[in-house]
């Protein structure tokens, strides 16, 4: 482990001062990593609690003090849940089933890491229910229990040629199927399951924060499901489905559906006895503007998957915003769109619209050479924002960049920041 010393360090005797010095405060910054549950579980193979102890021994030596910790992927659970099954990955033996010997994998991480000085935020999948491309039509087993939200989906919203109609859907009546298969935002019993799951892990286990992520619209598209279509125009459940049609309210109305749920994760956390940070992971073009100069017309959270990610900060129901501006693939040298320069464009914007609230922007780990990572930690620090966030651990660790930023840009210590508004009246 890191000889760095992590606390203050009494003067030594005989010191020629007999005055306590000055103490110097310990810079605030948040050093975030996402831990996916592809950084540490192997499909078909149980997982191993010692994984997890190593990458929280190798995190907190590289000089992190917060992990993403992935609790739920497709509506699975990484921990003891009575609203989601287990994750298959967990048990390597099928969706549902318990590890054997019984261990809760969260509750594992959290010890481990409040023992070696980094801070726990749970990384979950908020609207994906069940697997993506190439699975398109793929279900989930059944019965078990808990039932998985593809199911309850079913039986709340019904089916109609094989199609749930609790899901996202495309105009012509197809589900959406990109990265996964996503629940439709506009259900109020959708809103309210994932508000129940979010309120037992604030219950039962010591986080530090909720971090969501894919809190969007699963595609470039607006939705035309039935649930959408029928509280739009402000019909009943059973009415005759209305046509679809995309226009500026339908779009802002979408919006608004992510928006109230957003704001209810922040309302929930706030009331809780130990209140816990709020982020999320969001798309890394909040709103495409000619200030940006971005080439080639590229997506946003905005107009593309109706994510208005600065609403939540401007209007005070986020802490945090860690948008993800780092490739899905590298080459070497890198030839992604997420240059430097955009890089730093895009991080810029969105502290400008930050509200005040904590933006830590993304950076990828699978870059060609650790002075990619660098130079957008230093620029990081020139725009004043509250940290970074790097993907993944895995990158990292294959990499061996974490030892890069041990003797790097994370040589000296830090902490993360603080929340001055949580002592303020909010919302």
């Amino acid at each position: 482990m890191d000889s760095r010393p992590r606390y203050s360090i009494a003067p030594q005797i005989g010191a020629a001062s007999t005055s306590a010095p000055t103490p110097t405060p310990t810079p605030q910054e948040a050093r975030a990593v996402w831990v996916t549950r592809f950084d540490w579980t192997t499909a078909g193979r149980p997982a191993d609690p010692a994984r997890l102890r190593e990458l929280v021994d190798r995190c907190a030596d590289a000089g992190f003090n917060m992990l993403l910790f992935q609790v739920r992927a497709m509506a699975d659970a990484y921990y003891l849940s009575g609203f989601a099954p287990w994750a298959e990955r967990v048990s390597g033996a099928g969706l549902g089933q318990p590890p054997r010997p019984f261990w809760d994998p969260l509750n594992y991480l959290i010890e481990q890491a409040h023992a070696a000085g980094l801070q726990v935020h749970a990384h979950f999948n908020v609207y994906p229910a069940a697997e993506g491309r190439p699975n398109c039509t793929s279900t989930p087993p059944t019965p078990l229990r808990p039932t998985p939200l593809f199911w309850q989906l079913a039986a709340r919203y019904g089916q109609r040629d094989g199609v749930n109609l609790g899901l996202q859907q495309a105009e012509n009546g197809e589900v959406v199927c990109a990265s996964y298969r996503y629940a439709s935002p506009a259900s109020p019993w959708v809103q309210q399951h994932l508000l129940w799951a979010a309120a037992e892990l604030a219950a039962h286990y010591a986080l530090d924060g909720l971090h969501l992520d894919h809190v969007r619209y699963g595609a470039r598209q607006a939705s035309a499901d039935p649930v959408s279509l029928r509280r739009y125009h402000g019909l009943d459940e059973d009415a005759a489905l209305p046509p679809f049609h995309l226009d500026d309210a339908y779009a802002a109305w979408q919006r608004q559906q992510i928006n109230q749920l957003v704001q209810r994760f922040y309302t929930l956390l706030r009331a809780q006895p130990r209140p816990l940070w709020l982020s999320a992971a969001v798309w890394p073009i909040y709103r495409i503007t000619p200030a940006l100069a971005l080439p080639q017309n590229p997506s946003s959270g905005y107009r593309d998957y109706y994510q208005d990610s600065q609403a939540w900060a401007q209007g005070g129901y986020i802490d945090a915003l860690m948008p993800m501006i780092y490739p899905s693939a590298y080459n070497c040298p890198d030839d992604s769109y997420w240059t430097f320069d955009i890089w730093q464009r895009l991080a810029a914007d969105f502290q400008a619209g930050s509200g005040g609230r904590l933006i830590i922007p993304g950076i990828g780990g699978g870059y060609c050479t650790f002075a990619e990572i660098a130079r957008r930690i230093d620029k990081a620090r020139d725009l004043g924002v509250a940290g970074q966030a790097l993907f993944s651990y895995r990158s990292l660790f294959e990499k061996d960049y974490l030892t890069e930023l041990r003797y790097g840009p994370y040589r000296s210590y830090a902490v993360p920041p603080t929340l001055p508004w949580r002592h303020a009246p909010g919302p």
